[in-house]
């Protein structure tokens, strides 16, 4: 051993240990001290922190967009009817409706009626016919080159009714023989009392892209039927069967009340029969029909 540094060379394998490397047990540094507890933090993510964030930001964009349909309704650009067609909300909305409150119910308020007149009816109807007609189709030309002309069909019923006017009958009209033991009622000879349409549809419409009147056709529909029905009712033999059924009821009545005979004349027919006001079909104001041709016009 030297006074300043000691070497050791053990043998070991062909190898040498030099001590000086290492540091006396005397010289060896302190152990550090013990380490405190540390305390425990625990970070909890919440998941629903993005929708969160997404339903604010949806509550933003849906109040920005009720303040610029709630500005468009203050300024008139748009109405409540029109926003909800444009959305298509209706059905939804007439479908939610009754769901909740059950079946639709109407109220109507009638309105104040106004007498116009009152007038005696002295008639006595004995037969109503029921008529139909089918395909009535009506095709009207407007327009440069018949560019807005358009046409549909028909299908109208109505009624045409026939009797004789008892107002006309006076003390003089009745005979009594007392001989015979009979009655002899004299009358007028059965007129059309009444015609009318009662249900018309219009269906086949023909394509067009102009604003046209389709009501306009279906009353000229109405018009031309009516005078169709009345024709066939005359020519059918409505009066002659109305005389037929008067003379029956007329006689059957007074035969039951007086138990004596009756016998039932009729003046005979005018020339030209008197035709009431519901007979003679008005048509639609400004069309006027051609008695020649039978074609309706409306002049410009």
């Amino acid at each position: 051993m030297n006074d300043e540094r000691s070497k050791d060379i053990i043998p070991a394998g062909g190898r040498e240990i030099d001590h000086a490397r290492f540091a006396p047990p005397d010289a060896a540094p302190p152990a550090p001290p013990p380490a405190e507890a540390m305390p425990q933090i625990t970070i909890v993510r919440s998941g629903n922190r993005g929708c969160g964030i997404l339903a604010l930001g949806v509550t933003g964009c849906l109040l920005m967009v009720a303040a610029g349909v709630l500005v468009l309704l203050l300024t008139g650009a748009v109405t409540v009817g029109g926003l909800i067609n444009s959305f298509q909300l209706g059905p939804l909305l007439n479908t939610l409706s009754s769901a909740a409150s059950g079946p639709a119910q109407a109220v109507v308020d009638p309105a104040r009626t106004i007498l116009n007149g009152i007038q005696p009816l002295g008639q006595l109807v004995s037969v109503s016919a029921q008529l139909a007609a089918a395909d009535v189709r009506v095709s009207v030309a407007q327009g440069a080159l018949n560019a807005c002309g358009f046409s549909a069909n028909h299908v109208a019923e109505g009624a045409i009714e026939a009797g004789i006017d008892l107002t006309g009958v006076s003390e003089d009209d009745i005979r009594f023989d007392a001989a015979t033991d009979t009655y002899t009622i004299r009358v007028p000879y059965p007129m059309l009392t009444s015609c009318r349409i009662d249900d018309i549809r219009q269906y086949e419409r023909s394509f067009t892209t102009c604003n046209v009147d389709w009501d306009e056709a279906r009353r000229l529909a109405g018009t031309a039927a009516l005078g169709s029905f009345r024709d066939e009712a005359l020519e059918g033999g409505i009066l002659e069967r109305a005389a037929s059924d008067a003379r029956l009821v007329l006689g059957n009545f007074v035969q039951v009340v007086s138990g004596a005979n009756v016998r039932v004349e009729f003046e005979p027919p005018p020339a030209e029969a008197a035709l009431p006001a519901s007979c003679v079909p008005q048509a639609p104001a400004g069309w006027l029909q051609d008695p020649a041709s039978g074609v309706w016009s409306r002049p410009g």
